[in-house]
């Protein structure tokens, strides 16, 4: 578990290097990823899928050929001001994973009502909300696991908007998402006994969250060389967690317990701004972030032959600016200019899609080819 402080990772509300894009929340699922869904106290049948609400198509952002994600990227500085930007806790989550073939005992399967339509030019999804509560159990082999778990979704909303222009100068896109998560819980209870590597655990958590975000971008290509986007992003959330853990593994004179409890709430928003002139791509991100954050924690017993007693708190507030900037250099071998002439009109037309996605992929070079044909058989 990482403390809080300067040494803790940045904040969730941060952007990460993945492309901006939201994805409706699934409904509330307390099945193990390790055990098959099965009907009430009949052992589980491997490969048969669980089942699950129809689920709304998932909405993927076109992604602009000047962003740096996705490809190789140098960063030559970058800067972080503000114990903020440091807040988060993490913990809550399942401590025991049922093993395979596990017997699961459905108590409330409440998938809910998602939704789908199409409002203002865009798409609204999401759910009013599911309930999901089980129990798990296995004995076999000399493994002995039995435990309880359910997860409780509030209703939850996602709107993904997304426009595409072709003109004489190049193509336009615009995207527009937000989405709104009232809460999310979970909580699991159970023991696990592995006789044959002597390892006993017994586990209790519970973890509960909220968030809201929105996220916009913009990008406009004069042809396959000259480009250029805009994206900006807001972020809130709220998590609480608490857990419990006894371990006991004699061959490693191991007899432990522990526990811990902790809650963080944070804002942020932060913009970036960039593009490519033929190879070059560059982008600039700034940031803030503020919030506050706790958590304690301790520890008692045997670990590794070593008698151990531990107690910790801690806690942080502020406010934190967040400067970075990216370039990279593609050198990859590219399709030659007059084969692929880029983002004009009519190249969109060709492939009936007048977009950034129409781009053709840059052809691969000798040594991609190598480690291609090495690699992959």
């Amino acid at each position: 578990m990482a403390r809080i402080g300067s040494k803790l990772p940045r904040s969730a509300t941060f952007p990460t290097p993945k492309t901006s894009q939201f994805t409706p929340p699934a409904r509330a699922s307390t099945l193990p990823p390790t055990a098959a869904n099965s009907q009430v106290g009949k052992p589980a049948v491997a490969g048969k899928p669980a089942a699950a609400a129809p689920a709304a198509p998932e909405l993927k952002p076109l992604k602009h050929p000047g962003m740096p994600e996705g490809g190789p990227t140098y960063s030559p500085w970058e800067k972080t001001t503000g114990e903020s930007s440091n807040l988060m806790v993490s913990g809550g989550d399942n401590k025991l994973t049922a093993p395979a073939g596990a017997k699961q005992n459905m108590f409330i399967d409440r998938p809910g009502n998602p939704f789908q339509k199409d409002v203002f030019g865009g798409t609204l999804s999401g759910n009013v909300g599911s309930m999901q509560a089980s129990t798990t159990s296995h004995s076999g082999g000399g493994v002995h696991h039995y435990s309880a778990q359910a997860e409780l979704a509030g209703p939850n909303a996602a709107y993904q908007l997304q426009k595409v222009h072709a003109g004489r100068l190049g193509v336009t896109t615009g995207n527009l998402s937000a989405e709104a998560n009232s809460f999310k819980a979970s909580a699991q209870a159970g023991v696990s006994a592995d006789t044959n590597s002597h390892a006993y655990t017994a586990a209790l958590t519970g973890k509960a969250e909220t968030g809201v975000g929105v996220a916009a971008s913009a990008s406009h290509d004069f042809n396959r060389h000259v480009g250029a986007y805009i994206k900006g992003e807001g972020k809130a959330s709220a998590t609480a967690y608490a857990e419990g853990v006894a371990s006991l593994d004699p061959r490693t004179a191991t007899a432990l317990l522990s526990g811990q409890v902790g809650a963080a709430a944070t804002a942020g928003a932060y913009g970036t701004a960039g593009g490519h002139l033929g190879r070059l791509h560059g982008s600039v991100t700034g940031g803030v972030v503020a919030g506050a954050a706790a958590q304690a924690g301790g520890k008692l017993g045997l670990e590794n032959g070593f008698f151990k007693q531990s107690a910790e708190v801690n806690a942080a507030a502020g406010v934190g600016t967040h400067l970075k900037s990216d370039v990279a250099v593609d050198l990859r071998h590219h399709i030659k200019p007059g084969i692929a002439a880029g983002l004009r009109p009519g190249a969109g037309a060709a492939t009936a899609v007048a977009s950034p996605a129409a781009t053709l992929e840059p052809e691969k070079s000798r040594v991609e080819k190598f480690f291609s044909k090495v690699f992959q058989g």
